[in-house]
């Protein structure tokens, strides 16, 4: 394995770790400002350049711990130091002087990767070290599943729509032919499409930019198997609670009815 590679291994475990630690907010203003200070010297040290004056160094501290917490609440502290080191070293592509611009954002562009991205999903699914029973899982199931139609007739965004139409299949009611399948799939690369577009818009930031256009590429030839077969599993979960409303069918009652199908 090559040196870059044991380097890009080292900081997927790093940030595995780190993702274990509370967020930000968690932390007091001061312990913030202190973590900041020294990630800003140690960057103009690893680069061999000389340190700003006192005064600057102070503002460039003060903006970014002003800026980072209330921007990005979910990174962690110990990710301020990994966000800037990979920063200045390029990889997040070129930047322009050491500035607050810059180091905002190379923490954007460190929380925007795939790779971090990913393990925080897992920290999530790995935060509840408990597993609970078979009937324990199975009522907050069906009251996720309750609770997302109700999301849905009120016109909010089912976010956990592919996990509650996961559960409502295992418990077989719900029945799509392959037609149908495929249309979701095409409604669901449209409606990806033009999500990711808006945001891509609205972004200001180069970084951003690229990385939502590198998942418009993806979506628009395919490659974004699992982001658009979440996505069609939205709107056939929201095909099927329709249909419910339309033949006036009690949820839980019918979800009730398949609980023997939950092994």
């Amino acid at each position: 394995m090559n040196e870059t590679a044991d380097q890009e291994n080292t900081s997927v475990q790093q940030t595995r770790q780190i993702l274990t630690m509370p967020s930000i907010k968690k932390h007091k203003d001061q312990e913030v400002f202190k973590v900041i200070v020294m990630s800003l010297a140690k960057s103009y040290t690893d680069l061999g350049m000389t340190q700003p004056t006192q005064k600057d160094k102070d503002y460039l501290a003060n903006e970014l711990a002003d800026l980072i917490p209330r921007k990005f609440p979910s990174i962690r502290l110990a990710e301020i130091p990994l966000a800037f080191s990979r920063g200045i070293r390029g990889k997040f592509g070129p930047y322009y002087g050491l500035n607050v611009v810059s180091f905002e954002k190379f923490v954007e562009a460190h929380l925007s990767c795939e790779s971090r991205e990913q393990l925080a999903r897992d920290a999530l699914l790995k935060k509840e070290s408990r597993i609970p029973d078979k009937d324990s899982r199975f009522n907050v199931a069906r009251d996720n599943a309750i609770n997302a139609m109700h999301m849905m007739n009120s016109g909010k965004e089912v976010l956990s729509g592919a996990i509650v139409y996961d559960f409502l299949d295992r418990l077989a009611l719900i029945s799509f032919n392959n037609r149908e399948k495929w249309e979701f799939v095409a409604e669901a690369r449209r409606y990806l499409n033009e999500s990711l577009g808006r945001e891509q818009r609205r972004t200001i930031s180069r970084i951003k930019q690229t990385e939502i256009q590198r998942k418009l590429n993806s979506v628009q030839d395919g490659s974004a198997i699992e982001m658009i077969k979440s996505m069609a599993k939205r709107f056939a979960l929201y095909a099927f609670f329709r249909s419910c409303i339309l033949d006036e069918l009690d949820l839980k009652e019918i979800i009730e009815q398949q609980r023997p199908l939950f092994i």
